[in-house]
């Protein structure tokens, strides 16, 4: 069944932990490791919006650590979305802030990192295409971006870290992710309308082609759009072990001379217009 509003775009992109990474039980390496950071400090109007951006980065990244590698619950979900909440209170009044958040992007590409680079990103697009003067609204986007991999939570690592390509078989144990994750939120009792287009829509394209509704114009809801084209550009950027990372340049080119049909036009300059402002 179709969500009852709808929008995205995206193609997966194959992840691979850092050599680095823990190799005890994830869960219990995010139990001894929650967030220490206080808020109070990230949001400090005294720090510096370099240092401020990275608190912010590094905060939200141990934030969905935790979320990716721990049971799925209500309080779980809560405990998660007042922090990012606040964070993207943060975002959305600080311009400076927003600026040196675009222009980080993590290298070590794994799930939680790519969640808080596209729901980073994603905010940002919002931030300058809806132009609102809801901040409700952007908050709880905000918290509809950094979810929208959750269901990642519930593939084999096996197939999620994969270094390689996957077989056909893989590829569509990973193309129910997000479909995955709108169940996962809705046991949790956390599944609004906000979390399900951003779940269930940042693997879909406006031409049709995407997963897995295959929706099309309209059906594709500007929320959805936005995440999946925060989604795609991270994919492209992100440093792997069998790939560099694209420019900044030379991913938006591509997305342009290549992806054109999976975008929405109007979101795509908008999208161009936060890069070209931030070079001025």
């Amino acid at each position: 069944m179709r969500p009852s509003q709808l929008n995205t775009m995206t193609t997966e992109p194959l992840v691979k932990l850092p050599a680095n990474h823990p190799t005890e039980d994830p869960s219990e390496w995010g139990k001894k490791n929650r967030p220490s950071e206080e808020l109070s400090l990230v949001l400090n109007a005294s720090i510096p919006a370099k240092e401020k951006a990275s608190a912010v980065f590094e905060h939200c990244s141990d934030l969905m650590h935790n979320l990716m590698n721990e049971p799925v619950t209500e309080q779980l979900i809560e405990e998660t979305s007042q922090p990012i909440i606040a964070l993207a209170e943060c975002v959305i009044a600080d311009e400076d802030v927003s600026g040196s958040l675009l222009r980080i992007t993590s290298h070590d590409y794994y799930t939680y990192t790519h969640c808080v680079n596209v729901g980073v990103k994603s905010l940002l697009i919002a931030k300058h295409m809806l132009k609102t003067a809801d901040d409700n609204l952007m908050k709880e986007l905000g918290v509809g971006f950094f979810l929208h991999d959750i269901g990642k939570s519930q593939v084999d690592p096996g197939i999620l870290n994969k270094p390689g390509r996957l077989t056909d078989e893989e590829f569509a144990i990973m193309r129910n992710h997000p479909e995955r994750g709108a169940e996962l939120l809705r046991q949790a009792n956390s599944l609004d309308e906000i979390r399900e287009i951003t779940v269930l829509q940042h693997h879909e394209k406006i031409d049709g082609t995407g997963y897995p509704y295959g929706l099309k114009g309209d059906e594709f809801h500007q929320f959805g759009q936005i995440c999946a084209l925060a989604d795609i550009y991270d994919a492209l950027t992100a440093e792997r072990s069998y790939k560099k990372g694209m420019t900044v340049f030379e991913a938006l080119k591509l997305m342009k001379d290549k992806m054109s049909h999976h975008f929405d036009e109007k979101l795509f300059n908008s999208f161009i217009q936060l890069f070209i402002k931030e070079s001025t």
